[in-house]
């Protein structure tokens, strides 16, 4: 089923009418089932061309990340989530990061932030000369429901910044 953003806010506004009572009542998991996702029928994808050594390649994860001491944390508590971003620079520490995401268990990414946001493993693919570049920010996003909010104002600041960074690569790690 195909569903544009306009067909999709008023499904959504129904949505959120009707479980907005579970959800303030931490059952999360019943208004989720009968969320309405959206599905794409005609997704841009695009073959990859020439060599991972010669690329620049960037990180955006969906696991709430933000850094710690300079960034608010994501909004935790609506129905609606979070549909802004963070930027996490390539020097971040491990230690720097909090994580704002309520609806998954955070203790495999507490004690190795690579499961869900592998900087570190990437810096090492540039050392190595497999990749040629990690790119200077990465991005961070938390749960969202509100697609159309994500997809309108987010996303193409997001596509944005990453072109002016001339990344080649991105590698989306979903939570």
């Amino acid at each position: 089923m195909s569903i544009n953003l306009e067909e999709f806010k008023a499904v959504y506004g129904k949505w959120v009418e009707e479980n907005l009572q579970d959800f303030q009542a931490g059952k999360i998991e019943d208004a989720v089932k009968k969320y309405p996702f959206v599905v794409s029928e005609d997704v841009p994808w695009a073959p990859f061309k020439g060599q991972p050594s010669e690329k620049t390649v960037a990180l955006v994860t969906s696991g709430g990340l933000y850094l710690r001491h300079g960034q608010p944390a994501f909004e935790a508590e609506s129905i609606h989530g979070d549909p802004s971003f963070r930027e996490i620079p390539r020097t971040v520490h491990p230690e720097d990061l909090g994580i704002a995401h309520p609806h998954y268990d955070h203790s495999l990414a507490e004690q190795d932030v690579n499961t869900i946001f592998p900087i570190q493993r990437l810096l090492e693919l540039e050392k190595e000369g497999i990749v040629g570049k990690v790119a200077d920010t990465h991005y961070s996003f938390s749960y969202v429901n509100d697609v159309a909010r994500l997809l309108t104002e987010s996303v193409p600041k997001v596509i944005d910044r990453m072109r002016s960074e001339r990344v080649d690569i991105l590698f989306l790690v979903p939570v």
